[in-house]
């Protein structure tokens, strides 16, 4: 099985930024510990509002059991009054160039 990259963009409502930031972060750690996690990295926009996971997982399969985990459910039921809009996620495959 391939190497899994994913991104996911999430759009803090307004005011908000600062409580969805403590949420987000709240996750990092547990999810580093998930079977298959190879990065897993939250970044904050300049102008703030919007977060940035850069995610690499051994497979889609390690992929798929980090959305059904239990701290990830969580996560989302908490920011759901804190977010504007559903986040932008993205799947990717390293495309192989040559040397």
């Amino acid at each position: 099985m391939a190497t899994t990259y994913v991104s996911a963009v999430i759009r803090a409502r307004e005011g908000r930024e600062n409580e969805l930031e403590r949420a987000l972060a709240g996750v990092v750690d547990a999810v580093r510990e998930e079977a298959g996690c190879l990065r897993y990295d939250l970044h904050r926009s300049d102008y703030g509002n919007v977060f940035f996971f850069y995610e690499t997982w051994e497979s889609p399969v390690h992929l798929a059991a980090h959305a059904k985990a239990p701290h990830m459910e969580a996560m989302h039921r908490a920011t759901a009054d804190l977010v504007d809009g559903p986040p932008e996620v993205n799947t990717w495959e390293a495309v192989d160039v040559g040397d």
